[in-house]
């Protein structure tokens, strides 16, 4: 098998991440100006977005073409979600033939969705580009503000696809070097840590461990980006469980046992990274990861809404890197990217209206006001008009003339670590895990886990039930296969991220969720039970009378306040 040693010198790859600067500095110059001029840029967009549409489906159905002015188009056109564009992005699949806008359409993104336990996600030409103009000033400005992510090599973490569907998708699903330009894939190949063959590996711990050696391998990384903190704390778990495998992996520059998965990736060899893993324990720490990438200069996830915690944790396992806060992105297209501290609106890429969910106005992005708490709508070259992402922002300022966002939430649905659970996914585990157990399970709570202790977000199935502990392990091996169906919940669960489903039966467990609501200021005669709900750990002691034996103290749920 081939392997390779490590360069850890990396002149290449500095020249490859100073011409990869200097070539998005266009991009970047282009949003610059754009954040004085929001509604020229945008009216711009949109108008090449209608051009992109005009014999399209869409164009039919709602009369616009390359003259409809912005008044016209939001007269004429609904707000829409993944349900309004499945039929004809199945049909455009399945066709191969243009249907959602003029271009023809090679890729297509798996994501979960609320209706649909799986959403395919058109990247057409037009959309890559869209997603570019983002890329472009967000790693200019990273650059500038973080210099020493021009020293080293970098880590991408972005689409990893779960075991199961593997075999059933194209392959370069997993590859996200293709979402960038011709010119942009070769820089970047040069910089990357880890080699794209890694996501083609058969299963994710495959990807995970090839990952990881490639990782190790790098002493001279400079950058870890990821989206939730929980993958990444999950990797250094990993680095920890398979250390043994690891340090053979290292030392020999072969990948043993799996080999015959892995055959495909080249392996990477470092007696020097070997002798220092070898002597860490099960428990990798922050000194630990200090020695084995000492120039690490940058690393970067979500920071917002329940993934606080966990970035915090993140930050501390690695001391020597600056933090970075990531934007909102979606598989459907980006909202706001990391700029001069702040979180503007990513302006260049798609053409933005905001819904306010109290009065239903809708808003275009040079009409916001600070403290506008509001749902961003996405017209973009994948061919969606108005698409509702089912987000929650705060207008948090202004860059220049454009607006910039606080991320509050998903809007009723749960996401801790990127699995985006809905209320549908929820009721319809619920009801069907009811119906087979002929028993009263009543909602599905997610609990984001314990900040130092260890213990990882899961969600947990409660049943107004006497005690049963056989029953709610056949409960819990049930009603998880059901939650696996949806395809984000998979992978957060695959890849370590989620703790596995636990199902609590208690028989006043109706009794308790009111008490926790009217803790929180909720009307008792008003409330009812949603089939997802979020607790944090300020309503722990209310999960706490839930796991302890309901007949020591009968009452004890009146006092968990």
């Amino acid at each position: 098998m081939k392997s390779f040693p490590v360069n850890t010198y990396g002149a290449d790859t500095r020249l490859a991440l100073r011409l990869l600067y200097v070539l998005s500095r266009r991009g970047s110059n282009q949003f610059d100006d754009a954040l004085r001029h929001v509604e020229t840029y945008q009216k711009k967009k949109l108008a090449a977005l209608l051009r992109l549409f005009e014999h399209s489906y869409s164009g039919q159905k709602y009369a616009l073409n390359k003259t409809t002015r912005y008044e016209e188009f939001s007269s004429k056109t609904p707000v829409t979600t993944y349900k309004d564009w499945e039929n004809i992005v199945v049909a455009q699949k399945s066709g191969n033939s243009p249907q959602l806008t003029s271009q023809r359409c090679e890729r297509y993104q798996p994501t979960s969705g609320s209706s649909s336990k799986m959403k395919w996600i058109p990247y057409t030409p037009a959309f890559l580009s869209e997603l570019d103009q983002a890329i472009s000033p967000l790693l200019v400005d990273a650059f500038r503000s973080y210099p020493g992510m021009l020293n080293g090599k970098h880590y991408w973490s972005l689409s990893w696809i779960p075991t199961h569907l593997r075999t059933t998708i194209a392959p370069d699903a997993n590859d996200d070097l293709k979402l960038l330009p011709w010119w942009k894939r070769l820089f970047m190949n040069l910089t990357m840590a880890v080699p794209t063959e890694v996501s083609y590996a058969s299963t994710s711990e495959g990807s995970m461990i090839s990952s990881l050696a490639h990782l190790l391998s790098c002493r001279n990384l400079s950058l870890i980006s990821v989206w939730s903190p929980t993958f990444a704390i999950n990797m250094v778990e990993q680095i920890g469980r398979h250390r043994h495998e690891l340090v053979d992996i290292l030392k020999y520059g072969s990948w043993g046992e799996r080999t015959r998965e892995l055959f495909h990736i080249p392996c990477p060899r470092s007696p020097e990274t070997a002798e220092i893993l070898s002597s860490f324990g099960p428990e990798i720490d922050a000194d630990n990861l200090t020695n084995l990438w000492p120039q690490l200069s940058v690393v970067s996830s979500w920071d917002t809404s329940s993934s606080r915690i966990w970035a915090d944790e993140l930050k501390k396992l690695f001391p020597q890197a600056s933090f970075l806060a990531k934007g909102l992105w979606a598989t459907e297209g980006v909202v706001t990217i990391p700029y001069q501290g702040l979180y503007p609106l990513a302006v260049t890429s798609h053409f933005y209206e905001f819904l306010d969910p109290e009065t239903g106005k809708i808003y275009p992005a040079w009409d916001l006001n600070e403290g506008q708490i509001v749902k961003p709508l996405l017209t973009t070259g994948s061919g969606f008009i108005r698409y509702d992402l089912n987000d929650r922002v705060r207008v948090s300022g202004f860059l220049h003339a454009c607006p910039c966002f606080e991320f509050l939430g998903r809007m009723e649905g749960v996401d801790m670590t990127g699995e985006k659970l809905t209320p549908d996914i929820a009721a319809d585990v619920i009801k069907k895990t009811g119906r087979h157990f002929n028993l009263k399970a009543l909602t599905l709570v997610a609990t984001p886990g314990v900040s130092g202790n260890g213990e990882k977000p899961r969600y947990n199935l409660l049943c107004e039930s006497e005690k049963n502990e056989h029953l709610e392990k056949e409960v819990g091996v049930y009603a998880e296969g059901l939650l696996d169906e949806s395809f984000h919940y998979k992978l957060a669960a695959e890849i370590g991220q989620l703790d596995s489903l636990r199902v609590i039966f208690h028989p006043e467990c109706r009794k308790v969720y009111q008490k926790r609501n009217e803790n929180r200021g909720m009307i008792l005669g008003d409330m009812k039970i949603e089939p997802l709900a979020l607790w944090t750990e300020n309503d722990m002691a209310f999960m706490k009378i839930l796991l302890s034996d309901p007949h020591t103290n009968p009452n004890s749920h009146m006092k968990g306040d």
